[in-house]
């Protein structure tokens, strides 16, 4: 099923500070050609960039025409540009250079001189440190070959040594200048390629003695809100992102009406002149009155910015679906500037034992936020590239609407599609997070519920006694402080009830004795934090080799652990140690100290016994033991089984 009017497709990273301007101008344009706007926001640290719920949108709901932006990695926006290619849609390329496709991207090449020779005339800098930004990006390399040709044509060559890497990260940036400012201070200017790696140089200057503009000018790029908030203001460069936005898109239009647009235009820039630049004297009135704007603009964001971690502290509460819808409904009425809103999960989340079939094929609306107020939204399933139910899809037809997928550890839950009214502070990373991470929450807790419940299943088939017998077990379980499996007192606990209820049967019980090899040398080589990650490491290893409900794996005692298998035999623990054994050769954790292996390994022993007359558990953990010792004498990085054939030499049979 179509909408009655096809939309337009727009591909982001995320709908924040950066990204706002770009969907303005484009909204402009598409409203008055009376087209809708879907804006797709995909994780901008992803690879696959939300690809799924994209790939479906742009196969089954036939967008008119795609306009898309630049990603933080490469790899994916190659991948964005081959799934574009097969569609045959009309796509036209934000701040992008790809041979071939229609690209309109901000003139940085004039902005980016016009930069540099204020740093160089107007500042009289002649250290200049580059903080470069994403080596894939053209507006990246089109930003540093300008500044490289402005010194060469100035005479001046480039200190490679003052060339740092920013990524176009605040943080990146900001460790890259404090490394650089260990190893020398006789720089006087820092050019950073966008606003944030700005902001992070000033701040690493900052924290070592060094004032701007004082002592250091500092320029950013994009004119980003963040840079006229800070004190000192940031010198950048404005290349009219809105600007940007109403050019695609009015060459889509143009395109999708039968005119061909040109393969590339370019949006002019401007130098924005502020305070980390501007070394004059006597501009105290001036600077009383970019202060007094900056205080205005920061207090409306510290405004906006508290309802965001109002968001965030009531999610952390939530633990049902019907919770989540709750808390998110009640922000957006009051707090977010949010127009329309609408909450779909995938079948199977929330749903009593279906969590492990969460289908993203099919979604279930249960926010319904228009015009103020919350309404009923339809119970049924729909397709999921659907986005909305039927009754709803022309909500599709008109506006803007931004579409965030929902995912937590991987596994994708569903997606949040919202209409944000007028406002410099975007919302889609707050929602992505924060709905991501409690949704994976509420699919956690429904996990432990229905493993719970499956777990009751399995006792309640055994008989009643041995049932109370693993009930009280599992309620008095002590817990290792360091592994979090069950210690030695549970151990004890554990074989001693499982040892009397199989008195008078012919049910043998099995015990794995596991020592790892040459933990000493691991800690002298490691040091015991990592020893402790190394045994935490050995026990998850171990936990995960068990199969049955009955089985329990425990820690020993310092590098020693051992297991209960009731009602089993060797077989079967060879058949645990053989597990474990692979799954602890699959973790890998690096051993130098051992002659043995290159990575951690351990030595087991296995004895099983029958609950006779005259015999006793401690007896099958005697030869587990004995067994245990043998594997080591041999070598270690083996498993020993102490059989009755053996009881007569007392050796271990390896």
């Amino acid at each position: 099923m179509k909408t009655s009017a096809r939309l337009v497709v727009a591909v982001m990273t995320g709908v924040e500070s950066y990204q706002l301007p770009m969907v303005r101008g484009i909204c402009t344009v598409l409203e008055e050609a009376g087209v809708p706007l879907l804006v797709h926001v995909g994780s901008p640290s992803s690879g696959r960039f939300g690809m799924s719920s994209l790939e479906r949108i742009l196969q089954r709901m036939e967008p008119r025409g795609v306009i898309t932006t630049n990603a933080l990695i490469g790899e994916t926006e190659r991948t964005l540009v081959e799934i574009l290619g097969g569609t045959g849609v009309p796509t036209v390329h934000l701040g992008q250079e790809i041979p071939g496709a229609v690209c309109v991207r901000g003139e940085n090449v004039t902005g980016m001189r016009a930069l540099t020779n204020h740093v160089i005339d107007d500042c009289g800098a002649a250290r200049i440190v580059l903080v470069r930004g994403l080596r894939h990006q053209p507006d990246a390399i089109s930003r540093e070959r300008a500044f490289r040709e402005v010194l060469v044509e100035r005479g001046m060559a480039v200190d490679e040594d003052l060339v740092v890497d920013g990524e176009f990260d605040h943080d990146v940036a900001y460790q890259a200048l404090r490394w650089l400012l260990h190893r020398r201070r006789d720089l006087d200017a820092v050019v950073a390629l966008n606003d944030g790696s700005a902001l992070g140089a000033i701040e690493a200057l900052t924290d070592a003695g060094l004032r701007v503009p004082e002592d250091v000018v500092v320029t950013g790029f994009d004119n980003d809100p963040s840079a006229a908030l800070h004190w000192p203001g940031v010198t950048t460069v404005d290349q009219d992102l809105e600007g940007q936005g109403r050019a695609a898109a009015a060459l889509l239009v143009d395109w999708l009406n039968g005119t061909p647009p040109p393969e590339r235009t370019a949006v002019p820039s401007r130098v924005v002149l502020r305070r980390s630049t501007l070394r004059r004297e006597g501009e105290e009135g001036r600077l009383l009155a970019t202060a007094t704007e900056m205080a205005k603009g920061a207090k409306s964001l510290l405004a906006k910015q508290a309802a965001v971690l109002d968001i965030n502290r009531m999610m952390i509460n939530c633990r049902t679906v019907e919770q989540v819808v709750g808390t998110l409904t009640n922000h957006v009425q009051r707090h977010l500037n949010v127009r329309r809103c609408f909450l779909a999960i995938y079948d199977g989340l929330g749903v009593p034992g279906r969590f492990a079939d969460i289908r993203s094929d099919r979604a279930r609306l249960v926010m319904d936020y228009r015009d103020g107020y919350p309404r009923t939204p339809p119970p049924e399933l729909f397709p999921a590239h659907q986005l909305l139910p039927d009754e709803l899809r022309y909500e599709l037809d008109t506006g803007v609407l931004v579409f965030q997928s929902l995912a937590s550890a991987g596994r994708d839950l569903g997606y949040v599609l919202f209409e944000q009214g007028t406002s410099e502070v975007g919302i889609s990373e707050v929602l992505r997070m924060d709905l991501g991470r409690t949704l994976g929450v509420v699919v956690s807790t429904q996990e432990l519920r229905d493993r719970a419940t499956s777990l009751e299943r399995l006792v309640a088939q055994r008989t009643a006694e041995l049932a109370r017998v693993n009930l009280e077990l599992r309620r008095s379980l002590m817990v290792d402080p360091l592994t979090r499996i069950a210690n030695r007192t549970a151990f004890d606990a554990h074989l001693e009830q499982h040892w009397e209820a199989l008195a008078g049967t012919a049910g043998e019980l099995a015990v794995l004795m596991v020592d790892v090899d040459l933990f000493k040398a691991f800690n002298d080589c490691y040091g015991h934090l990592l020893g402790d990650d190394a045994l935490r490491t050995v026990a998850t290893c171990l936990d995960g080799a068990v199969r049955e409900p009955s089985d329990l794996a425990c820690r020993y005692g310092g590098e020693e652990f051992a297991v209960v298998l009731p009602g089993r035999g060797v077989p079967a623990a060879r058949a645990v140690a053989e597990r474990f054994r692979r799954l602890l050769a699959e973790a890998a954790v690096p051993h130098a100290g051992s002659p043995v292996s290159s990575v951690v390994t351990t030595s087991i022993g296995i004895a099983a016994g029958r609950a006779e007359h005259g015999t006793d558990p401690a007896s099958v953990v005697a030869r587990a033991d004995a067994a245990l010792y043998r594997a080591k004498e041999s070598g270690r990085d083996r498993v020993a089984v102490f059989t009755m054939a053996d009881m007569a030499s007392g050796h271990a049979s390896l």
